[in-house]
């Protein structure tokens, strides 16, 4: 792939993003299965915002609910 001009990976999570992995990890198994994987459900972020971070600002609830949502979009379309 580098050969083609892709950009290497890095395997180390920056120190600022490390919230939303953990977040994420955290969150993941709270997906519906059913026919298929279902999303991570909008209601177990908040909560996990509110109960687990103790996030009340609505910009940074915002900013986390669209990180959670970008890396289990990103997951699911990568297990196909």
């Amino acid at each position: 792939m580098r050969e083609k001009g892709a950009a290497e990976l890095q395997n180390e999570v920056e120190p600022c993003n490390w919230l939303y992995w953990q977040a994420f990890h955290h969150l993941r198994g709270s997906r519906q299965q059913g026919m298929g994987l279902g999303p991570i459900p909008f209601s177990e972020i908040m909560a996990y915002a509110d109960s687990y971070l103790g996030i009340t600002c609505p910009v940074d609830r915002g900013r986390l609910v669209r990180m959670i949502m970008a890396m289990d979009n990103a997951e699911r379309a990568a297990m196909g």
